[in-house]
């Protein structure tokens, strides 16, 4: 288990992490949400002891992080750091025997993974000769190959189409089962949605918002419709409090406060267009996020 406690880190009068506080499971993922320049990058850092906090804690299963302690762990970084003209197989295996791990185990599993990822013949190249989509992977291996007990994944969606996205997904689920813990950093709402349990979201260097997801929608105060998209949206003055949000798949979304009725909308809204679909949904994360993130300030 990872434990963050009360965490800052200040470069000069630049207070970039402000007391970040958060519990992140065994055998689950933890998204770590903000917008750029909130203070992800450096907890990430904090919490593979790349840096120092200035105060406060992070500790692996009751033993604070330090070199020993950081040398289990996996991490895929925002940028590419492959050797541009070594060999996949070889850097591999380099990366591999600096966790280390043997050559015999090491060449097993660098082969068990090429198969999942489709990268079998690709792995006996340089990345140079590899598109960016099959870099990423080859850098989500080398952060895996060691079966690292603490995983931090920092934007590992980025240049994937999206099967390579349900590749990535699906080895995420088999490390989870694994009882591997997962920090998932990331701007792709849907995917941090879809796989993590705990979220802690960060703006402007503080924690805003953080907990079991599902308990953050149950708890979350006004509810959400999904229906068929409809040209005349005038009826809604009906129902002050009722705002439109930017449609989804084709669906009108509106959300709504806790004392208007569903049925209420529905009955203006049939009696408008014709409606074929018309649902109560939770809030979406996408949701969560905007309600708690603030709007860059414009420069004067």
């Amino acid at each position: 288990m990872l434990d963050v406690s009360h965490v800052s880190k200040n470069f000069g009068a630049l207070r970039a992490v402000d007391d970040l506080s958060f519990t992140a499971g065994q055998g689950a993922v933890f998204g770590l949400l903000g917008p750029n320049g909130a203070g992800k990058t450096t907890s990430i850092r904090m919490i593979l002891d790349i840096l120092q906090p200035d105060e406060g804690e992070i500790r692996w299963d009751g033993v604070r992080v330090d070199a020993e302690t950081r040398h289990t762990f996996g991490y895929l970084p925002e940028e590419r750091g492959l050797y541009p003209k070594m060999r996949i197989r070889d850097q591999l295996l380099f990366f591999a025997r600096l966790h280390g791990m043997p050559d015999v185990e090491a060449k097993a599993r660098i082969a068990q993974l090429a198969e999942a990822f489709h990268l079998q013949e690709a792995i006996k190249k340089t990345p140079v000769e590899l598109s960016k989509g099959n870099q990423q992977k080859v850098q989500f291996m080398a952060a895996i190959a060691h079966k690292p007990p603490l995983l931090v994944l920092d934007e590992p969606f980025a240049g994937l189409d999206p099967i390579n996205v349900e590749i990535f997904k699906r080895l995420i689920r088999e490390l989870i089962a694994a009882g591997t813990t997962i920090v998932l950093s990331s701007h792709r709402m849907e995917q941090v949605e879809e796989l993590c349990r705990d979220i802690c979201i960060i703006d402007r260097s503080k924690p805003v918002l953080k907990g079991n997801l599902a308990e953050i929608k149950r708890a979350w105060p006004d509810r959400f419709i999904r229906m068929t998209a409809i040209p005349n949206t005038a009826f809604l003055a009906k129902f002050p409090g009722v705002t439109v949000l930017p449609s989804e798949n084709g669906y009108s979304k509106l959300k709504m406060p806790p004392q208007i009725a569903p049925a209420d909308i529905l009955r203006e809204a049939v009696s408008s267009a014709p409606i074929d679909h018309f649902e109560v949904v939770e809030p979406s994360l996408r949701d969560i996020y905007l309600q708690y993130v603030r709007p860059e300030e414009p420069v004067a």
